[in-house]
């Protein structure tokens, strides 16, 4: 089976988040399945300073682009000259065959989407031209695919130009990572893709006057999934749609597979970022080295001493709504009263990142704040912290609680989406099976309820707390089930007769 996947993010070339490493787990597992994967993605500013060495010849190549198209975008003259030419760079990653696009005009910048909070104005035109290049370079050099894989917003183009443009027989899955982001644009770019604008209505791409790219790659793709049985169902409800529970009720089946971890990478018993190594068997010395760790580059050697025996809450998010940040802040102050130390690690919405700048301030021995995000870093806040917080208002899978999880590191979630599917929480009773702890209704209050039950646990129980996090632990929370499942959806999707 030969498949194409398609993504704006590949781990470790170019990430802003879960999907990065989502993309490479699929892609590299797959390969150890036997299936030949070939990887697309744009040659991003990321990339470029990665100083790659390239396993195959440098090719070049021009696409078609109409006056109209330059119009709506052009800021310089010769705007249509330089948005033209693509230099394709094949590369080899794990038996990955990946093909980067490069084009400086459009992904030679410091961020991929965006940055201050703002999108770049022309990141239609970006991902249009990425998913036209990508599938006529494959076209025009022959090389076929079983399977065409299109991840989120940036490559729902590609059903649409595989059906209507290039006309090419592949099967096209798309995966929906996160709903909220559905790569919404003014309908007079839709001229930039190409296509025939009778596909601007709204049983394609049209939706509430606008281009939405998501709702067209659902409505002409062969299949659709998403990255939890729970969230699959919750977006196919008013609360949880985002405008589109209707289309994917229409569409029929939505399939859930929830992701999986890489035990290559997350594994506290390898882990080279952490102070020490530990398993389930011996976590007790090995979190108490790594709490002293993380305490230290938080918050000083000097002022850490006298926390180490307090409850450690980490966070490693993005501090936005969506993750539940803004009820978190408003039980700080009282968590704080409570003997609880907070570090944080994550970006975000500018008026988030000021709160807890702010109460960082506020609370200097108690609560410390990294507006960043750091690879290692997060691998130490998931081997020190005691527990994971991680509050959501929705949240299609989440990694992070199945990564702390691995590290005895005990998760405190709101249940819904992927939260739900992969945490037992605790209830008092069943102590054999639980993995952390969870809250339902998405308030303030329940959250600290559910976080200071926990803590009481920490100081009052500390068999309890020690049977939870063997019980964490010890899950298989590896890819390889996924990866089967994903493999069978294939195979049902070659099945489909047109």
């Amino acid at each position: 089976m030969n498949v194409l996947f398609m993504s704006s993010e590949f781990f470790p070339f170019a990430k802003t988040g879960g999907l990065a490493d989502v993309s490479e787990a699929i892609a590299v597992n797959l390969v150890k399945k036997g299936i030949n994967v070939t990887a697309c993605l744009p040659y991003y500013n990321q990339v470029q300073k990665q100083n790659l060495r390239m396993t195959g010849k440098i090719l070049k190549m021009e696409i078609e682009i109409s006056r109209e198209c330059v119009k709506i975008f052009e800021d310089k003259k010769n705007i249509a000259k330089e948005l033209k030419v693509f230099d394709i760079l094949p590369y080899k990653y794990k038996g990955v065959n990946v093909y980067f696009f490069k084009n400086d005009y459009l992904f030679n910048r410091e961020f991929i989407y965006g940055f201050a909070g703002k999108d770049y104005e022309d990141n239609f035109l970006r991902f249009s031209l990425f998913c036209q290049i990508s599938l006529a370079f494959f076209k025009d050099n022959n090389i076929k695919f079983d399977i065409i894989h299109a991840n989120d917003w940036q490559t729902s183009l590609v059903p649409v130009f595989s059906k209507f443009k290039f006309k090419l027989p592949s099967k096209i899955l798309l995966t929906i990572h996160n709903l909220g982001y559905q790569g919404i644009f003014p309908k007079e770019q839709f001229l930039c893709t190409g296509i025939n604008e009778s596909l601007f209505n709204p049983q394609g791409l049209e939706h509430a006057g606008k281009i939405n790219l998501l709702k067209g790659g659902i409505e002409f793709s062969d299949m659709v999934n998403t990255v939890s049985k729970k969230y699959s169902e919750e977006i196919q409800t008013e609360e949880f749609g985002f405008g589109l529970s209707g289309v994917l009720k229409n569409k029929g089946n939505v399939y859930g597979i929830l992701n999986g971890i890489d035990y290559d990478e997350w594994n506290p018993g390898a882990d080279k970022y952490i102070h020490k190594n530990y398993s389930a068997e011996n976590f007790k010395t090995g979190k108490k080295s790594c709490k002293r760790d993380l305490l230290n580059l938080f918050f000083g050697k000097e002022k850490s001493k006298p926390l180490l025996d307090r409850p450690l809450l980490g966070v490693i998010s993005r501090l936005e709504g969506q993750k539940g940040f803004d009820i978190f802040i408003k039980i700080i102050d009282r968590l704080v009263k409570k003997g609880c130390i907070i570090a944080v690690l994550g970006e975000g919405e500018r008026e988030l990142e000021d709160e807890f700048k702010k109460i960082g301030e506020t609370y200097p021995g108690n609560v410390s704040v990294k507006i960043i995000y750091d690879n290692s870093i997060a691998h130490k806040i998931e081997a020190g912290s005691d527990f994971l917080i991680m509050p959501s208002k929705y949240e299609p899978c989440g990694l992070n609680q199945m990564y702390s999880m691995k590290y005895g590191t005990i998760p405190i979630v709101r249940a819904t989406g992927g939260l739900d599917d992969t945490i037992i929480g605790y209830d008092g009773s069943n102590v054999a099976a639980a993995t952390g702890f969870k809250f339902y209704k998405f308030d303030a209050s329940e959250l600290e309820k559910t976080i200071l039950n926990a803590v009481d646990i920490y100081y009052n129980d500390k068999k309890t707390l020690g049977n939870i996090i063997t019980n964490a632990m010890n899950l298989n929370l590896s890819w390889d089930k996924r990866i089967d499942d994903y493999i069978s959806l294939y195979n049902d999707m070659l099945n489909i007769k047109h």
